[in-house]
């Protein structure tokens, strides 16, 4: 907007001759977003259709200023269809960008800041597109819950700045070791969820098992030149049909705090004797060892 009230000025007001930003074959990359997209074209987050389709409309609009200006050097009246041709080459380009702005805030709303990991606000919707992928295509899915081991002492021996440290390297091994195909969400706290289509239940257990190995060989450096140790217990059951996302969400939950009881660092799948073997463990326990409520799980981490 401050190119295109420079342009008016200069063309249309005839305040000045038109400088060389106006009149130059390069003039496109003169302007900051020119000179943004010049720079990083091939970057991987810049280099895709998206970004590539927006530069071209930028050319368009500059190359019709372009020899807009340099006609009104030697003809002070400026024909009224090229004016209206020109200002829809200048809306196809502002209307790009807000639509692209559009998309990223989207994006952003829906991303976790810390993690970079898709957050909870769109994992239902995101869930129930897959749980119907996999009914159509006859093809297996599964959700996993993992949940990093005794990350409330690591908050409380060595602080949040390096609980949140290790929260974004935990991320960031998950994400390196899954599938392009394949779903993370921060679930809540130290919690993830997994959504592994084409997968079947035996799968998960090798995919997760070897996650489970990838990130407790990633230790996390702590000042003083010191690493310390993480891992994870994970939790896993399938999308079947009759059975909603939330369900399959409880029983892959259930199936983690299996893991959690029997020694933490592990896999766990569920089964149909894990919901009765929990509640006999849970009465037999009392109150010693009562599962929190959801929100409220750090004393089982």
């Amino acid at each position: 907007m401050e190119w295109l009230r420079r342009w008016h000025r200069t063309v249309l007001a005839k305040a000045q001759q038109p400088p060389k930003e106006l009149t130059s074959e390069n003039a496109h990359f003169l302007t900051r977003f020119g000179s943004w997209y010049d720079l990083h074209k091939e970057d991987g987050l810049v280099d895709q259709v998206a970004f590539h389709t927006l530069a071209e409309a930028h050319k368009r609009m500059h190359d019709h200023a372009r020899w807009l200006a340099q006609r009104g050097i030697k003809d002070p009246k400026m024909p009224p269809e090229e004016y209206d041709a020109f200002m829809d080459k200048v809306d196809a380009f502002t209307s790009g960008t807000r639509r692209l702005a559009k998309a990223f805030r989207a994006a952003l709303a829906e991303l976790d800041p810390l993690t970079g990991v898709q957050n909870r606000q769109s994992m239902l919707a995101e869930l129930e597109r897959e749980r119907s992928r996999s009914r159509r295509s006859k093809q297996p899915c599964c959700l996993a819950l993992g949940d990093l081991d005794h990350f409330k002492k690591v908050n409380d021996t060595h602080g949040h700045v390096i609980g949140d440290q290790v929260l974004a390297s935990a991320a960031e091994t998950f994400l390196s070791g899954l599938r392009p195909y394949d779903a993370l969400f921060r679930y809540g706290g130290e919690e993830f969820l997994f959504c592994l289509p084409e997968t079947s239940p035996e799968q998960a257990v090798v995919a997760l098992d070897r996650l489970r190995e990838r990130l407790g060989a990633s230790p996390v450096p702590t000042p003083g030149g010191k690493s310390l140790p993480i891992t994870a217990s994970f939790g896993i059951a399938e999308l079947l049909p009759g059975v909603s996302v939330e369900d399959v969400i409880a029983r892959a939950d259930a199936a983690l705090y299996s893991a959690k009881r029997r020694g933490r660092d592990r896999v766990e799948l569920w089964h149909e004797d894990l919901a009765a073997a929990e509640t006999s463990n849970a009465q037999s326990d009392g109150a010693k060892v009562a599962r929190p409520a959801r929100g409220q799980k750090e004393s089982r981490r």
